[in-house]
């Protein structure tokens, strides 16, 4: 019986240590000044229409209930809530302590895709016809709002592809993911590419090419 104790409880400390750091790792959140907060959930956070956030309650790791709102709000940078990382991303790059949206990370590892989407999507109806509708009578969508995605590469170098503006930074984005042959021969031979998602893509690459 003692044999099996002292066996036991060293295994028993590891589980107990891992559950601990899976803890930490899936919720926490990062302020501009680089402190880290633990937390052992965060509950849910809320932003106003300028993109500051505004209120947030999370769970501390002495089990309190934390509700901060508006001033009490720190600057936060980035935000993991169980698993999933949101993030401040400015509306001009090269302007980071501007005005900016918390975005979502859509696609993790080598390269990583962040995404704000505040786009509505509206159909016109056809008796107020006003050139919703194409020359083949199929109607078309009107978008408005708010869309970034920002493409973070290994090297440190953000582009946004969003829109028109994002075709140049896409294209130094493909020469980069061709240098890597098993992808580039995977592209062109797969007719998914032709249809797929960018962050498809990326998600595709970063497996292919770590």
């Amino acid at each position: 019986m003692n044999i099996k104790t002292k066996n036991t409880l060293p295994f028993l400390l590891w589980i107990m240590l891992f559950a601990q750091n899976v803890s930490f790792s899936q919720n926490y959140f990062i302020t501009l000044s680089k402190d880290t907060i633990a937390c052992k959930q965060i509950n849910f956070f809320d932003t106003n229409a300028q993109g500051k956030m505004i209120d947030i309650e999370y769970v501390n790791q002495n089990n309190e209930t934390i509700r901060l709102k508006k001033k009490d709000v720190p600057e936060i940078n980035l935000l993991c809530q169980d698993g999933a990382i949101y993030l401040r991303m400015p509306l001009k790059i090269k302007k980071t302590d501007g005005y900016y949206r918390y975005g979502k990370r859509m696609v993790k590892g080598k390269i990583t895709v962040d995404v704000y989407d505040d786009v509505q999507t509206s159909y016109k109806l056809k008796e107020n016809f006003n050139g919703s509708y194409n020359a083949q009578g199929v109607m078309k969508e009107s978008r408005e709002g708010l869309y970034m995605r920002h493409v973070r590469m290994p090297n440190g170098t953000v582009y946004e592809v969003s829109g028109l503006k994002g075709i140049k930074a896409l294209k130094s984005i493909r020469k980069y993911m061709f240098e890597c042959e098993q992808y580039k021969k995977e592209y062109f031979s797969n007719p998914k590419y032709q249809t797929c998602t960018f962050e498809e893509a990326v998600s595709d690459y970063n497996r292919m090419c770590p």
